[in-house]
């Protein structure tokens, strides 16, 4: 999923952004009803260069992590099983631009992919060599 929807997703259900670089580290204030206290949960997401972005779910964490009650730490879980379900329910490209047929997305990419493939065997040149082709393997 690209990083605008991923960081929309995290606001509407009520994270703060409070880092971004490469990680984006989120917080999500968790009220203990018993206590009345407040604990802060921490997630943290990554972009990568193609623009595609991963949550680390097993990384969340709370500032006190020794302290937590159990009620929040099930409302923890509870909210990060929704935060995923919520990006699972999201198409991570459109159809249009799934379907457009580009391996690269600009002029560089291009370049960048031709530069990489001309030392490539050809499906035949492979074949002469006694050698299966990927496709068929």
């Amino acid at each position: 999923m690209e990083y605008p929807a991923v960081h929309q997703k995290f606001i509407e259900m009520g994270f703060e952004r409070i880092e971004h670089a490469v990680t984006s580290s989120y917080r999500l204030p968790i009220l203990c009803e018993k206590t009345g206290r407040v604990y802060p949960l921490f997630v943290t997401a990554v972009t990568f260069e193609h623009g595609q972005t991963m949550i680390n779910y097993e990384e969340a964490s709370f500032e006190e992590s020794r302290s937590v009650p159990l009620s929040v730490r099930k409302a923890a879980y509870e909210k990060l099983i929704e935060l995923e379900q919520r990006f699972l329910e999201s198409p991570s490209a459109s159809v249009k631009q799934a379907k457009n047929g580009s391996m690269a997305r600009n002029m560089e990419e291009i370049k960048k992919l031709g530069e990489e493939m001309k030392d490539l065997k050809t499906g035949s040149e492979i074949i002469d060599e006694n050698k299966i082709p990927d496709p068929i393997q």
